[in-house]
């Protein structure tokens, strides 16, 4: 009889395809899944009465990863060594090599560059160093190396015995800690010596406590409280003329104890004179003026010249040698501040003119 080509096995459902026989009395099929190992082998990891099937996939894993690499025995994906290598910061790997001389590399760059572990002073450095040597101590400091060859510190000290100044009278000393401190002694009263002269009253000791009081006799007092010594901007008022204008300056006043008033201070005007035929010779214009609420304006009634000054300009050279002047008057007319700009030039002529009111006063009628 001939074989049939399917097994004819029907029961039990579903046959055990291992122990079905054919019409010929053989097992139908014989497969290598039906065929079992009696001996354990450890390299491969087979155990006894393991399947032919399974015995053959634990020998295709075998073969089939030799010169691959798994990480731990929790990792079930072995590879190749470059593919289980991954570079970090700052970490390159390079293959080289051929046939048992392939390699992998590791290098510890920065930037493409192999990390050094000495120090620069800034970007533009073009030599890297040791601390110890990229710091230089001058006359005020000192650097020393702590625990050699071992855990190394730098330490950097100032030296305050090159801080102090051998200057006479210098009261900088050094201290019994070694630090800075000064001589001075606070004074007690007895390094000063005020004597009460005519008019004056003198109190106190001239200590912290009892600091010396000198008072004026009660006869003397200031005649208004508006008298103070004090200085104030004067306000300034356009020249109104366009051939005098202003350039800079903040001339002030001030009332003195005794209810002058007292000026000081410069400003500035670039003045264009006209030649000797013309009338631009001389300017008068307003400069300012000076509040009513401290001194009225009949107390500051009538014009004075306060001061006047005269320049005699450079000779040209190669012209005549004529004597050329300006200058200015400083005017004040009741409360009211004027400038006077005159000249003898022959030409139109520009000038830069300050005019300087230092030691300009006023004695007002009080």
């Amino acid at each position: 009889m001939a074989c049939p080509d399917t097994n004819p096995c029907t029961t039990p459902d579903p046959c055990d395809p291992c122990n079905q026989y054919d019409n010929c009395g053989c097992v139908n099929p014989t497969t290598f899944g039906c065929v079992t190992t009696n001996k354990v082998r450890e390299c491969l990891g087979t155990e006894s009465g393991e399947d032919g099937e399974s015995v053959l996939d634990k020998i295709e894993t075998a073969v089939c990863g030799i010169g691959k690499v798994m990480i731990d025995a929790d990792d079930t994906c072995p590879e190749y060594l470059e593919d289980k290598i991954v570079a970090g910061t700052n970490i390159t790997l390079t293959q080289s090599g051929t046939g048992c001389d392939r390699v992998i590399t590791i290098h510890a760059i920065e930037g493409g560059v192999p990390i050094d572990e000495h120090v620069k002073v800034s970007a533009d450095d073009t030599t890297t160093g040791y601390l110890e040597d990229k710091i230089t101590t001058g006359t005020y400091l000192t650097k020393t190396v702590t625990s050699p060859a071992g855990n190394e510190k730098l330490d950097i000290d100032v030296v305050p015995a090159t801080l102090i100044s051998a200057d006479i009278g210098n009261q900088i000393i050094l201290g019994g800690d070694g630090g800075l401190k000064t001589s001075f002694t606070a004074p007690d009263g007895s390094e000063t010596i005020v004597i009460a002269g005519v008019g004056v009253i003198l109190s106190g000791l001239g200590t912290v406590s009892d600091p010396y009081i000198v008072s004026t006799n009660p006869s003397i007092q200031v005649v208004r409280p508006c008298f103070d010594n004090t200085w104030r901007n004067i306000t300034l008022v356009a020249s109104g003329n366009p051939n005098v204008v202003y350039a800079s300056g903040t001339p002030q006043y001030r009332y003195r104890f005794d209810g002058t008033i007292e000026f000081r201070g410069s400003i500035t005007y670039t003045v264009s004179f006209g030649n000797y035929q013309s009338s631009n010779r001389s300017f008068t214009v307003p400069m300012g003026s000076i509040p009513i609420t401290c001194l009225t304006a009949g107390e500051q009634a009538g014009t004075v010249d306060m001061k006047s000054i005269n320049y005699i300009d450079v000779p040209q050279a190669g012209a005549d040698q004529y004597t050329q002047m300006y200058g200015y008057v400083i005017r004040k007319n009741a409360q009211n501040l004027t400038l006077v700009f005159q000249s003898s030039f022959i030409g139109a002529t520009a000038k830069s003119v300050v005019v300087n009111l230092e030691g300009a006063v006023s004695y007002p009628t009080i």
